[in-house]
């Protein structure tokens, strides 16, 4: 294994606790909306799996290794790839902290961009999974 696959392996499944921490940061610095972000984080997060587990029924997406008979970085279920939930995660968390910071959302975004593009060149995903999982975490902190 390459330094650069091991790279895309760290970032395709760990980066996803940086969004995380962001948002444990911002929660610890600022003490007087910490209800709304909770609120919102909540409410957002399970709309966001209410939508993505509609769409993931309404579109059947195989995940790469199976469809275009690649060998993934890291072994993953043959499940549906559609829509990544690593990137819903990081992707609804960046939107929502959006609303509180933009400077922590905007990093939050660029890790959510590279938690997507990682995935797809690790084999575990095509790109309309990754682009499905943001419009979905987007569509889903505006309601």
């Amino acid at each position: 294994m390459s330094y650069l696959e091991a790279g895309i392996i760290i970032v395709a499944k760990y980066f996803i606790l940086i969004p995380i921490l962001f948002t444990i940061f911002w929660f610890i610095k600022y003490s007087k909306d910490r209800k709304k972000l909770v609120i919102l984080m909540l409410a957002t997060g399970v709309l966001s799996l209410l939508i993505a587990t509609l769409a993931g029924s309404l579109y059947n997406n195989a995940r790469p290794f199976i469809s275009d008979n690649i060998t993934p970085l890291f072994p993953h279920a043959t499940d549906n790839g559609f829509p990544s939930s690593h990137t819903l995660l990081v992707a609804t968390i960046s939107a929502v902290l959006f609303f509180f910071s933009r400077k922590l959302s905007y990093a939050s975004w660029i890790i959510t961009l590279l938690v997507g593009f990682a995935r797809v060149a690790a084999g575990i995903h095509h790109t309309i999974d990754i682009i499905g999982s943001i419009i979905i975490s987007i569509i889903s902190v505006l309601i």
